[in-house]
C-alpha cells in the first residue's frame, strides 16, 4: 500500500516539482530568448544579404547594359571597318587600273613621239630635196634667158613650167 503522505510532504514535493518546473521554464525561456536573438541576428543578416543582393543585381544589370552598348558599338565598328576595307580595296583596284592605263598611255606617247620625230626627220629630209622659191625663180630666169637667146618660145624638155606657189610646210 502506498504510503500516505503528509500534507507537509505533499506540499514540499509539490514545491519541488514547481521549482523544477520553474527552473525548466526559466531555462526554456532563456533558450527561447537566445533563439529569438539568434533569429533576430540572422534576420538582420538575411536583410543585409538581400540588400546586398539587390545592389549587386542592379550593378549587374548596369554592367549588362554597358556590355550591350559596347557590343553594339563593336559591331558598328566592325561593320565600318569592313566597309572601309572594301572601299580601300576598290580604290586600290582603281589605282592599279589607273597605273596600268598610265603605263599604257606613256608607252603610246613614247611610240607616238618616236613616230613624230621620224616624220619630222623625213620632212626635213624632203624639204632638203625640194627646190626653194629662190631656186625656182633662178631656174625660170635662166630658162627665160635661154629662150631669149634662141629667139622663140620654150618648148620641149627645156620648157619650164611656171612655179607653183608652194606654201612652206611648218615643222
Amino acid at each position: 500500500m502506498p504510503q500516505e503522505m503528509s500534507f507537509a510532504q505533499a506540499l514540499t514535493e509539490a514545491r519541488q516539482i514547481i521549482v523544477q518546473q520553474s527552473n525548466r521554464i526559466k531555462t526554456d525561456l532563456e533558450r527561447i530568448k537566445g533563439l529569438q536573438e539568434n533569429m533576430a541576428a540572422q534576420t538582420a543578416t538575411i536583410a543585409e544579404g538581400d540588400r546586398t543582393l539587390r545592389e549587386k543585381t542592379a550593378e549587374l544589370e548596369t554592367a549588362n547594359e554597358q556590355l550591350k552598348s559596347v557590343t553594339a558599338k563593336l559591331d558598328e565598328t566592325r561593320i565600318a571597318k569592313e566597309q572601309g576595307e572594301a572601299v580601300i580595296d576598290r580604290q586600290g583596284q582603281r589605282i592599279t587600273q589607273m597605273q596600268e592605263t598610265i603605263a599604257s598611255l606613256e608607252k603610246q606617247l613614247a611610240e607616238q613621239t618616236a613616230a613624230a620625230e621620224k616624220i619630222d626627220r623625213e620632212l626635213q629630209e624632203i624639204r632638203g630635196q625640194v627646190p626653194t622659191q629662190e631656186d625656182t625663180d633662178a631656174l625660170a630666169s635662166l630658162a627665160a634667158l635661154l629662150v631669149a637667146k634662141k629667139g622663140g618660145t620654150p618648148s620641149g624638155p627645156m620648157a619650164i613650167r611656171p612655179a607653183v606657189e608652194s606654201t612652206a610646210v611648218a615643222a
